[in-house]
C-alpha cells in the first residue's frame, strides 16, 4: 500500500535562522529549505537530492511539497 502525502499533512518548522524542516506525522523529516541570503532558497529532499533554488520561501516550500 502506498501512502500519499498532502500539503495538509506537512508541518514546517524553522529549526534555526534560515533553515526550515518539513516533517509528516508518519514519515518524519521529508526535506529542508535553506536560505542562501542573496541567492534565494535552496530545497533539499529527504535523500539529500538538490531540488532547486527558488526566489521566495513560499516557492521553495511549494516545490518540496509538489514532489511528494
Amino acid at each position: 500500500m502506498t501512502e500519499t502525502l498532502t500539503a495538509r499533512a506537512i508541518t514546517w518548522r524553522e529549526a534555526q535562522l534560515g533553515l526550515w524542516v518539513a516533517t509528516t506525522p508518519h514519515a518524519g523529516p521529508i526535506g529542508i529549505v535553506t536560505e542562501k541570503w542573496v541567492h534565494g532558497f535552496v530545497v533539499t529532499g529527504r535523500s539529500g537530492k538538490h531540488l532547486g533554488t527558488y526566489p521566495s520561501l513560499d516557492d521553495a516550500k511549494a516545490a518540496l511539497e509538489a514532489v511528494l
